[in-house]
Parts: structure tokens; C-alpha cells; sequence
């Protein structure tokens, strides 16, 4: 029984009432397709990575997202000085750490824009959360692992009074007090560069409306994987129709039903 109260449509009509401005400093890999994505939901994208025009743009939009998938010491500046100015300006922070485990410089760029201490959501798959928490030697398998030991989100939650969400065939999140599982989605996800990427564009869409941050992650998680179903039923299982069609599913979601039974509160 789901017991958290969540208003899915209710926030998607604020959302596309209000068309937020989500500030982007993203991953060459996936920026055109994130930026799609926040326009299919009503909202408005920006990338921009330039530490001369940080302040301007963070200081107007309404949400951040820093994804650190593709680095250079550059953009790391911009990174931390973006996090900075977040927290000056009271914005809400997603950070995606995208590739932790990979490299020593991820790591340690994730960790010390989490220091700065204004992230308000921290989102990556299951492998990466792990390492994120300091949990090594865990390269496969790691859904199965993440499903019995709840540690790593419970961890990042408490160590930086966040919420921390892993994303794979289920979706965790996790505020330090209580903890959610998501199911559904989409097999071809995995097939399709940058879905972590473009669900982190969703969730940062809803946490310019909603600040209630435990629900938005599993509002987004729903929303993510139910567009997926319906991308898969509509490409006939081809990767580069499907990402066509989970833009479609994404800009029409609010037409299709949203099972509210896959959400299950584990504590």
C-alpha cells in the first residue's frame, strides 16, 4: 500500500502552467536529448557551463542540474561554482555523478560538490551510488546487491541530509528515514544512451515545482518508467525508435495512466 501521498498530474499541470527554467550544465553525450525532454514536459532548458555567465542564469532559473558525465577541469570549476551559488540562491540541485567508480577524478568531483552542501537530490545507478558511498569491488550485479542492502542511499542521505536515489530494473530512493522502490520501465532503456541522463532532466524539471524532494524522485522514477513502457509498445522494440518515442510518451504522459501500485514504501 502506497502510504506517501503523491499529486503526479497535479504537478505536471503546475509544471507546464509555470514552464520553469532548468539550468543544465550537461553532458555532451545527452544534451539535446535532455533538453527535449524538459520541453516535452512543459518546461524550459538551458545548458550553460561558462563561469562568466553562471550567476546570471542560475540566479533566474529555477532548477539546477549538474551532470558530470563527460569532464575537463574547466567544467569542474563551473561545477562547484555552480553548486555554490545554488545554495546562495536557495535553488533546487540535482547531481548526477555519472561514471563514479570509473575514476579517482569522479569521485572526487562528485564529493566535493556534494560538500559545498547545497545538493538537494543526488541520482545515479545502482554501480554508481555504491562507489559514491565508498562501497567498492561491486562492478556486476549490482541491482541484485542494491535490493538487499540499502546502506549506500541511506548512507549518502545521512552523511549530506539529502535525498539519494539508484536508479536500474528498480528504482530506489531514499531520505534517510524512509525508503521507496519503483518497478517498471523499459528493457530497451538499457539499449539507449543516456536514459539516467534524461530522467535526472525530468526530476529536475518536477523539483522546480515541487520541493518536497523524496516525492518529486518518485514521481519522476513513475513518470520515467511508464513513458518507457509505452515507448517500447510503440517503437516495436527498436532502440532508435524508441528514444523517439519516449519524447512522445513524455509530452503526452499525462494521457495515460500512472500505476501508483508499482511504488512500493519499503521502511
Amino acid at each position: 500500500m502506497v502510504v506517501v501521498d503523491l499529486d503526479i498530474i497535479g504537478d505536471l499541470m503546475k509544471l507546464r502552467r509555470r514552464r520553469p527554467l532548468i539550468h543544465h550544465i550537461m553532458n555532451f553525450v545527452v544534451m539535446t536529448d535532455s533538453a527535449n525532454v524538459v520541453l516535452a514536459l512543459g518546461a524550459s532548458p538551458i545548458m550553460a557551463h561558462a563561469l562568466e555567465e553562471l550567476e546570471d542564469i542560475a540566479s533566474m532559473a529555477d532548477s539546477i542540474y549538474i551532470n558530470i558525465g563527460t569532464l575537463d577541469m574547466l567544467w569542474v570549476e563551473s561545477m562547484v561554482q555552480l553548486a555554490r551559488i545554488a545554495g546562495r540562491y536557495s535553488k533546487p540541485l540535482l547531481l548526477d555523478p555519472v561514471g563514479a567508480g570509473a575514476s579517482k577524478l569522479r569521485i572526487e568531483v562528485s564529493k566535493k560538490i556534494l560538500e559545498v552542501g547545497s545538493v538537494s537530490i543526488v541520482k545515479g545507478n545502482a554501480g554508481e551510488m555504491m562507489a559514491l558511498a565508498g562501497f567498492k569491488g561491486l562492478v556486476r550485479g549490482v541491482d541484485s546487491i542494491i535490493e538487499e542492502a540499502f546502506e549506500p542511499l541511506e548512507k549518502l542521505s545521512r552523511e549530506y541530509n539529502i535525498v539519494s536515489m539508484a536508479t536500474g530494473r528498480v528504482d530506489y530512493v531514499a531520505n534517510g528515514e524512509k525508503l521507496a522502490a519503483i518497478e517498471g520501465g523499459s528493457e530497451l532503456f538499457k539499449y539507449t544512451t543516456g536514459t539516467g541522463c534524461m530522467l535526472g532532466s525530468v526530476l529536475a524539471s518536477l523539483m522546480a515545482i515541487n520541493r518536497d524532494y523524496f516525492k518529486t524522485s518518485i514521481e519522476a522514477s513513475l513518470i520515467f518508467k511508464r513513458a518507457g513502457e509505452i515507448a517500447e509498445a510503440k517503437s516495436g522494440r527498436n532502440p532508435a525508435t524508441f528514444r523517439l518515442e519516449l519524447i512522445n510518451a513524455l509530452h503526452n504522459i499525462n494521457l495515460y495512466s500512472l500505476d501508483t501500485s508499482k511504488i512500493k514504501i519499503l521502511k
